[in-house]
This record gives C-alpha cells, structure tokens and sequence, in this order.
C-alpha cells in the first residue's frame, strides 16, 4: 500500500504504470515488482532519534541530557545499539545490550568523535564487533562491561577516564587504546579471558593505568605495542598465553630482533607495584596447565623503562626477559623474580 511517507505524485504513478505495462510484455513482471517494492520501502538510512527513556536498540542521541536503557535484558540489536553524537551525555545502563554478533561491523554503543564530556555508567555489551567505541574527547565511563565482542573497549578518544571498565571474554582484544587516545587514565580495571590481548596500549604516549587485571588472556595480559612513556601502577597479570606483560612489536611475543624500521619501540615506560611501590605488581603463573611463559618481557630495542617492585614466580621460561644486552638502559629495581634472563645481578639495576 503507498501511504503518505512513500510521497508519490499522479505524474509518478503514470510512469509506474507504463514501466509497468512494458516489464509484462517483456517477461520481467517479476524482476519489476520486486524492484518497485524496494523503491517505495521507507528508508532506514538514519537512525531515529534517543527518547530519554530507551526502550529498544536502533537510536541516536543527539541532544544533551540524561538518557536510561530500560527495555528488557538483553535488549537486542542488529547494528549499533545506541550511537551518542551529542555532548554533556549521560547514558545509565543497568541491562545487558547484546549485538548480532563479533564478526559484524557493529558498535554496542558508539560514542562519536562530536560527543564531548559523554558519560557512561553501568553498561554491559556483548556479541558486536566492539561493545564500547569512543571517539569523542573527554568521555568518561564507571562500571562498563564487554564481552565476546570482538573488541571490547576501543578507546581513541583524548581525555578519556575509565574507572572500573571490565573485559570478560572478549576476542581480539578486551581494551585496547590508540594513539590519539591522549592524557588517558584508567582505574581499577581488568580483562579476562580473552582469545587475544587483555589490555593493549598502541601507540599511546602519557597514559596512566592503575590497579589493572590482565588474567587468562590468549596472548599477553598488558601489551605495550609501540607505546612510551606510560605508567603502570599496582598491576596483576597472570596465567596468560605469552607474557603478563610486554614491551615490544611482535604479535607473538619476543623474538630476539627489534622493532622493523619505521615502527617506533615502547621507551621510557615505568610499570612498579601498588601506590608507587608499597604494595608489589604480580606476573606470577599459577594455572594448570602451566602457559604463561614471560613475566614481563622486553623485546629489543625497547629501552629507557623502569621496573620497580614486581614480583613474578612459575613462568614456563622467565619470570623477567629482557634482550637487550645487560639490560641496556633498562632499570629494574627492588623486584622478586626466581628466574630471569639475563641472570640476577649482572648489574645494580638490571633484574636484580
């Protein structure tokens, strides 16, 4: 039926008919209608605008305010479940949103490089590409929960401020923040259990990340991926495939080259115990089977960090790596490690 929204003149609707009276006579009846009925569907191009009280997935808030998803959990969404392009955002969650899946291009909620200073509070995100984009600068977000999305929390927004963002399940990555993500902070927030890396920091310059989880991930718990002059405080990565944590290029881990040319190495970095040092970081292994096989490892090239009170034991090759000769200009200081390599003590500083 053609309704008021289809906007269909006399004059239309003559051409129609003669379009159609010549697809008949040329076999293509078929092939027409269905062509016409795809023609006069409404277009879904944009999504419609967020009411303050979100009922359903599918909208976008474009207005400043206090905004609530209230529809009954899981609240299920084919594309991106809520996409903010407004500032001064507050977005309240307390139900799970749940996506068509981690192979699809979807966001579970999108905050978009024009929402400023947005705000999310209790969401949980599972089954899209990525649960939780943020783009926009200034973003803050308290008790946000992803998992088996394909990605987390990507974060490439400037300013950003995650307290309590947990990652559980995830695939690629749990949380993984980029190099536009400038003067970024993060407390008291972990991942588990995903396929690839729990918390990744690349290309980031600046950050500071305090009483951080990384357990069980499939490869490394914190990647420092071309990432300098971060700080890394009161720490527990554990159990994980390839290393607690590591500085260094390669996806797979240390493997005695450097940085290729033109990728910059992680330098300057400083990852110590709890509080500046009065409570000690963990790298330990302890689960059965035994996987993770570094502590902490330092690939070659990657130089100018410290390492203060650390402690690591049952790694399956190394509590502490570090290749670079002697250390290089590495700093290791005050840390309990049963195995390093090179061994303890070559120098005051060097995995003592």
């Amino acid at each position: 039926m053609i309704t008021e929204e289809t906007m269909i003149t006399e004059e239309t609707m003559t051409t129609i008919r003669g379009l159609a009276k010549k697809a008949v006579s040329t076999g293509m009846a078929a092939a027409f209608a269905t062509m016409l009925a795809l023609a006069l569907a409404p277009s879904e191009a944009a999504a419609g605008a967020c009411a303050l009280s979100i009922p359903k997935c599918g909208c976008t808030i474009n207005s400043p305010g206090n905004y609530v998803l209230t529809g009954a959990s899981p609240m299920h969404s084919t594309g991106t479940c809520v996409d903010i392009t407004a500032s001064k955002v507050t977005l309240a969650g307390g139900v799970v949103i749940q996506g068509p899946g981690p192979t699809t291009a979807t966001f579970g909620i999108h905050i978009e490089p024009s929402a400023n200073k947005a705000i999310l509070e209790d969401v949980e995100a599972e089954d899209f590409g990525q649960g939780i984009r943020i783009d926009g600068p200034n973003a803050s977000t308290f008790l946000a929960i992803t998992s088996a999305n394909n990605k987390g929390t990507v974060v490439n927004g400037a300013n950003a401020f995650l307290i309590e963002e947990i990652s559980e399940s995830d695939n690629a990555v749990g949380i993984q923040v980029n190099a536009t993500a400038t003067n970024f902070v993060m407390v008291a927030s972990g991942t588990s259990l995903a396929s690839g890396v729990g918390i990744e920091l690349n290309g980031v310059s600046g950050a500071f990340l305090s009483d951080s989880t990384a357990e069980g991930n499939g490869s490394f718990g914190i990647w420092l991926r071309s990432a300098s002059d971060n700080v890394i405080s009161g720490f527990q990565a554990e159990d994980n495939g390839v290393a607690g944590v590591y500085l260094g290029c390669n996806p797979a881990g240390p493997n005695g080259t450097a940085c290729p040319a033109g990728v910059p190495s992680s330098s300057g970095n400083s990852l110590m115990g709890s509080v500046y040092g009065s409570t000690n970081s963990l790298v330990t292994n302890t689960a059965s089977p035994l996987n993770q096989r570094f502590g902490i490892a330092v690939g070659l090239g990657n130089l100018h960090n410290h390492f203060l009170t650390i402690a690591g034991s049952g790694n399956v090759d190394d509590d502490a790596l570090d290749e670079n000769p002697n250390c290089g200009n590495n700093r290791w200081f005050s840390n309990i490690f049963a195995t390093t390599s090179p061994a303890k003590n070559t120098s005051f500083f060097c995995l003592n």
